[in-house]
């Protein structure tokens, strides 16, 4: 971990304040101790039983459900012995930390509000912890906790000055951070890891408060600790932001960037929290609005994440429907046509029914565009396009093929019904002005071959009747334009 760089002049204001964050004596000395990988449970358990509040506390969290112990634990040493060293050194830390600095009266800072957004924090980070296997729950409890330890030292530095903000974020955490970078040129989470660094703290807890509102880590290995801890104060939001429901879409939006987690992983994320968060407000006598608060936002984030996924399925269908759409007559494309054709023509087949198909070409459509340029038929096609939707049935499916071609797919249409569907195209399309740039007619022809596929003439495959039907525009073509050839009279003209 790199030194924390603050601009000089909030960096001579927090040296100069007196009242900073601070770790107490006995903490340190515990601290100091676990970083002998041969310390013993003793000696940790001798520095602890100089503060008898902290001494209480660990039994207490000891004796806890959490840790499922049968029997009741009386003495310290084996309070220590079922907590392990490196969770007696995060509670005493945690402890310490919320009963030394909760009682600050500076004004500005709510420090309920405060507490209650550090210690569902460091809930949601360990919850996330066990799902990622991010690290030491313990320390993924207490990278929490410290997250927005930067908040209390600039609201003790320059109190008047971080009043303000505070004022004016209104609640808003990111508002606060980027007012923070703004006026100060560094943010809370920069000014916690530098205060971490002065304490001498391990260097991932460091790394995980500075880069807790964007998740950038330089140390590979810590990247995952970071990203829990980073999602863990998103979490945390919906239960202390004012408005629960944005809250929560933004942080399903970030576990999806940091984890690509599920919804149903998130959402179980939420219910562990949810069940965890009384546990651990009551280890740290915290009050953070009681189980039926907890609940109820529980239930409106649950709320928010069934109306996101309907949102997301909505999103997604209309994504598929924008993609099967041609962009410049909003006719269905061919990509379309490709994939409904062999369901279209194997219903057809196994039902007995008719199934009929238009190919449409425009006449000298070469012409139109050396004679009015490529943007006069365009619209040309468009409104070829609105005829054809026009002059179709519901059922039918008018499809833009490719430049000027279309293909109308017409199920249960048999010969007769498909050359009357035709010949109504043919006048519509003749009789239509066709105006460009507003007032300006194109007089546009078109060719159609019709070929249909009934008890009588039947094809082995889709792509039959669609060579059919070219066929039958090829002989239009050829034959003089504007007008339609049927399958019929193609074989008729054969046999003659």
């Amino acid at each position: 971990m790199h030194m924390i760089s603050l601009p000089d002049s909030i960096q001579s204001k927090l040296k100069a304040c007196r009242t900073l964050p601070s770790i107490p004596a006995v903490v340190l000395e515990v601290l100091d101790l676990c970083q002998d990988d041969d310390v013993g449970i003793a000696q940790v358990s001798k520095v602890l039983s100089r503060d008898p509040a902290l001494s209480a506390k660990v039994l207490k969290v000891a004796n806890s459900p959490w840790y499922g112990v049968r029997s009741q634990i009386t003495t310290l040493e084996r309070a220590v012995t079922i907590l392990g060293i490196n969770a007696t050194l995060s509670l005493a830390l945690s402890f310490s930390l919320v009963r030394g600095l909760r009682g600050s009266d500076k004004a500005g800072l709510d420090h309920q509000a405060y507490w209650r957004r550090c210690v569902t924090t460091a809930a949601s980070s360990q919850v996330i912890g066990r799902w990622t296997n991010a690290g030491s729950y313990d320390e993924l409890f207490l990278g929490g906790l410290l997250q927005d330890i930067g908040i209390l030292a600039l609201n003790e530095a320059i109190p008047q000055d971080y009043g303000r903000l505070i004022a004016a974020a209104n609640g808003d955490h990111l508002l606060l951070a980027a007012l923070e970078k703004q006026e100060f040129g560094s943010d809370h989470a920069e000014i916690g890891a530098w205060l971490l660094e002065r304490w001498n703290l391990p260097a991932n807890l460091q790394l995980a408060t500075a880069s807790s509102h964007n998740a950038k880590c330089a140390e590979e290995d810590l990247t995952d600790f970071c990203r829990s801890t980073t999602l863990a104060g998103y979490i945390a939001a919906i239960w202390t932001q004012p408005d629960a429901a944005a809250a929560t879409a933004l942080a399903r939006e970030k576990s999806i960037s940091l984890f690509d987690m599920s919804s149903s992983q998130f959402k179980k994320i939420l219910d562990d929290v949810a069940r965890l968060l009384p546990e651990v407000t009551a280890n740290l006598d915290i009050n953070i609005g009681g189980e039926e608060f907890v609940d109820r936002i529980l239930e409106q984030a649950r709320a928010t994440l069934v109306e996101l996924s309907l949102q997301a399925h909505r999103t997604a269908h209309e994504i598929q429907i924008q993609a099967q759409r041609d962009d410049l007559t909003s006719l269905a494309n061919r990509s379309y046509l490709t994939e409904i054709l062999p369901q279209q023509f194997l219903s057809a087949q196994q039902s007995g029914q008719p199934l009929s198909m238009l190919f449409i070409d425009v006449d000298s459509f070469k012409l139109v565009n050396d004679s009015y340029g490529h943007r006069g038929g365009d619209q040309v096609l468009i409104s070829i396009g609105q005829i054809l939707s026009q002059c179709t049935r519901g059922t039918d499916i008018v499809t833009r093929y490719g430049g000027d071609e279309f293909l109308i797919l017409l199920p249960g249409a048999g010969d007769k019904v498909a050359a009357d569907i035709a010949a109504r195209i043919l006048a519509a399309i003749q009789k239509n002005p066709h105006k460009i740039d507003g007032n300006v007619a194109v007089p546009v022809t078109i060719s159609i071959g019709c070929a249909s596929m009934s008890t009588s003439s039947g094809f082995s495959s889709a792509d039959d009747l669609i060579k059919a039907a070219d066929r039958c525009l090829y002989a239009a073509k050829m034959r003089g334009r504007n007008q339609i050839v049927t399958l019929d009279q193609l074989i008729e003209r054969s046999a003659l």
